[in-house]
C-alpha cells in the first residue's frame, strides 16, 4: 500500500501539497481523483473552458493541461528514482510549457482524454513500483525527494487545482 511519505522524504515548502491528499492509499485515491475530475469536466460547458477569471490568469483549457504536464513530469521523476537512478533531476517553467502547449485551441474532449490516459499510465506504473523503491530517493535542484513524495505531492497538486477550478471557474 502506498502512504503518505514522511515529513524527512521532501522539502518542507511541498508539505502544502501533500497535506491536501486524504489517508488511505494514493492508487486508490488516485483512482477516485480521477473519477471526480473525469465528471466536473464532462459537465464542463464550452464557455467555461475558455474563462479566464483575471486577465493574467489561465483559463480553465490551460489549467487542465497545466495539472496533466505536471503529472507527466513527476511521473518521470517517480521513474528514474524508484528505477535506482541517482542522476540529479531538473524542474520546468509551468509558464512556459502551458504557453507553447497552446492548450486553449485544442478540443475539451481531446484534453479530457488526454488526462484520463495520462492519469491511467500513472497509475498503471505505480502499480508496478517495489514497496521499498517508493522510499528511494533523488535530488531536484539540489533537494531530497523520495518517489512516494513526488507521487504525493503530484497528487496533491491537483487536489489545489481543484479547488480552484472550483471556486473560480465554476461559480455561476
Amino acid at each position: 500500500m502506498l502512504v503518505r511519505p514522511e515529513k524527512n522524504e521532501y522539502p518542507a515548502p511541498y508539505k502544502m501539497y501533500i497535506r491536501l491528499v486524504p489517508e488511505g492509499d494514493l492508487i486508490d485515491i488516485l483512482e477516485k481523483q480521477m473519477k471526480q475530475t473525469l465528471e466536473l469536466l464532462r459537465n464542463t460547458t464550452n464557455k467555461t473552458w475558455q474563462f479566464h477569471y483575471a486577465p493574467s490568469k489561465w483559463c480553465l483549457k490551460e489549467v487542465i493541461g497545466h495539472i496533466i504536464d505536471n503529472e507527466i513530469m513527476m511521473h518521470y521523476r517517480i521513474l528514474r528514482i524508484s528505477r535506482g537512478d541517482h542522476t540529479p533531476l531538473f524542474g520546468y517553467d509551468q509558464t512556459k510549457f502551458v504557453s507553447a502547449a497552446n492548450f486553449e485551441h485544442v478540443d475539451p474532449k481531446e484534453l479530457i482524454n488526454y488526462y484520463k490516459n495520462i492519469r491511467q499510465l500513472t497509475i498503471s506504473t505505480y502499480k508496478t513500483i517495489m514497496d521499498e523503491a517508493w522510499l528511494y530517493q533523488g535530488t531536484m535542484e539540489n533537494m531530497t525527494f523520495s518517489a512516494r513524495s513526488f507521487a504525493y505531492i503530484s497528487a496533491g497538486h491537483e487536489c489545489h487545482h481543484l479547488h480552484i477550478i472550483k471556486e473560480k471557474y465554476l461559480q455561476p
